[in-house]
């Protein structure tokens, strides 16, 4: 099989299995179904029998668990392993909804690549103050009217409930499609150098929306993504650019946080929401006349 387990069955969270290896708190299993962290997407945690699972990364080409205790398990005892569902949601979620905004954005933009992906760690209140970036190589001009179209193609496609599906292919034949997003790491991992990276002979497919080569774990319908609030952009470097959007508990927090100030802001002027901005140049003209008068 190519590429981590978890990204064939992401659903998959509970399994029995031996272990085959213990080194002090890392840990070896004959088969896993835990993700380890690769290509933007934070590790799942868990258990391994009942010794809790703190991290999981990929070492020379496998996968090693780390235990919260020592020598928790020994070599060739049979396990029954969990995988904390909440975290592995949040990061299907969360992993889906890039693509989502990837898709967004190539129909926006005339010109855009893919260049890098972020989940921000879900640790305790899964999704908290944590955001999610997707990088994009575009000259596109982003102002706060682009990321409002940019939330509402990705929420029409959660909406719309375009199927999701990932696959194996060929690696030469993903680098050279034009439909298949992929950056540098997702090239290395094609390339099939055991790097770990992304993984990337594995193609996501969200339906009639994007192709993007990706080993990272996935819902199997839009759907499941929920409500997907963009936050934020920034330019980290020339060409590049970054957008920051929230899924789940951290996109309903922002939405309802925007939403009470605008409204606020709309009472204390005395207009409606979509006309603050509006009231807003009103005010600061009023405020500069003297000023101008003066000089």
């Amino acid at each position: 099989m190519s590429g981590q387990r978890a990204a064939a069955e992401p659903y998959t969270t509970q399994f029995s299995t031996t272990v085959r290896s213990v080194d002090g708190r890392d840990v070896r299993l004959e088969t896993t179904y835990f993700y380890a962290e690769s290509g933007g997407q934070p590790a799942d945690t868990g258990r391994i029998g009942t010794t809790r699972v703190e991290d999981v990364r990929l070492k020379d080409g496998e996968i090693v668990h780390e235990l919260a205790e020592p020598d928790a398990v020994r070599e060739g005892q049979s396990v029954l392993c969990t995988i904390d569902w909440e975290r592995r949601m949040y990061c299907m979620r969360a992993h889906t909804a890039g693509h989502a905004l990837y898709g967004a954005a190539r129909r926006l933009f005339d010109d855009v690549d893919y260049a890098g992906f972020d989940i921000g760690a879900p640790d305790g209140d899964l999704g908290g103050d944590e955001s999610v970036r997707i990088d994009l190589r575009t000259d596109a001009e982003i102002d706060d009217a682009t990321l409002a179209d940019l939330e509402r193609a990705v929420n029409r496609v959660v909406w719309d409930a375009h199927d999701v599906a990932w696959e194996t292919t060929p690696a030469d034949d993903a680098v050279d499609r034009d439909d298949v997003a992929c950056d540098a790491r997702s090239t290395e991992g094609l390339a099939g150098d055991g790097s770990g990276g992304t993984e990337a002979d594995r193609l996501v497919t969200i339906e009639d929306w994007s192709v993007t080569a990706c080993g990272g774990t996935h819902v199997r319908n839009t759907r499941e993504i929920g409500p997907v609030t963009v936050i934020d952009w920034s330019n980290p470097e020339e060409g590049r650019t970054r957008i920051e959007f929230g899924v789940g508990p951290a996109g309903i927090e922002r939405r309802g946080d925007e939403k009470r100030a605008a409204r606020a802001a709309a009472r204390r002027l005395g207009v409606g929401v979509e006309e603050v901005p509006a009231a807003l140049d009103r005010l600061r003209e009023t405020r500069d006349e003297p000023f101008a008068r003066d000089g």
